[in-house]
């Protein structure tokens, strides 16, 4: 019988947190998770998440470009979702249908077409249900 892995979407707030220096609680936990569940779990990224992510190392962290570049590229250990016009179009139905912002919209999207079952994010309501997928704010989760 083949066993089904579960899949978490990764919000950007979540990779931030497993590198900031001013919420070393937060960022403890994080890794944590990553760690603890990686035999249990996969995780799946957007280019969107990829790119948000990249701006706050760069800006607010003011991290080395050459360190981010390392990150970034570490970051192919998750399934990275492109942000093509079909999740676009996808993140717009959910905008309307959910009321929720275009770009916590295209998160849902994304998660979607990688077949995730819940978003770890801290951007939406804990436990929420968007298009068959649960919210889960990672510093409530139990694994």
């Amino acid at each position: 019988m083949k066993s089904t892995i579960e899949k978490y979407f990764l919000d950007t707030n979540f990779l931030v947190y497993c590198f900031s220096e001013d919420e070393p609680e937060k960022r403890e936990r994080c890794l944590h998770l990553l760690q603890t569940a990686k035999t249990r779990l996969a995780f799946a990224i957007s280019t969107q998440v990829v790119n948000e992510f990249t701006s706050v190392m760069l800006s607010k962290f003011k991290k080395p470009p050459l360190m981010v570049k390392a990150i970034v590229e570490d970051l192919t250990d998750f399934e990275v979702v492109s942000v093509t016009i079909p999740v676009i179009v996808a993140g717009i139905d959910i905008h309307l249908l959910h009321q929720i912002s275009f770009w916590d919209s295209l998160i849902v999207a994304a998660a979607k077409t990688a077949h995730c079952s819940t978003i770890l994010t801290e951007d939406l309501q804990d436990g929420q249900r968007i298009g068959g997928l649960t919210i889960q704010n990672p510093f409530t989760l139990t694994i």
